[in-house]
């Protein structure tokens, strides 16, 4: 069997997995609320792409997808907020 070869956005991604999983750590044991973290994070990840140069659509459609995925792994996904 062969070895693929890394990219550098598998490297990054790699990268940005650690990074987010100690804040996500830091975030639950200072008791903060989650819709208030996980805005925060969706603040950043929207301007990070906005600043990589993707349209709202695509932005849009990325969130939905994460979203779809997410849903279907979690147990007990809370509703919507409205």
């Amino acid at each position: 069997m062969q070895d693929t070869p890394t990219s550098d956005t598998d490297v990054d991604f790699e990268k940005a997995d650690m990074i987010l999983a100690e804040a996500l750590e830091r975030f639950q044991d200072e008791g903060v609320n989650p819709y208030v973290y996980g805005s925060a994070l969706m603040e950043i990840g929207i301007a990070a792409l906005v600043k990589a140069g993707e349209s709202e659509a695509t932005i849009t459609g990325l969130a939905r997808e994460v979203a779809s995925r997410l849903a279907v792994m979690m147990d007990g996904t809370p509703a919507p907020r409205s």
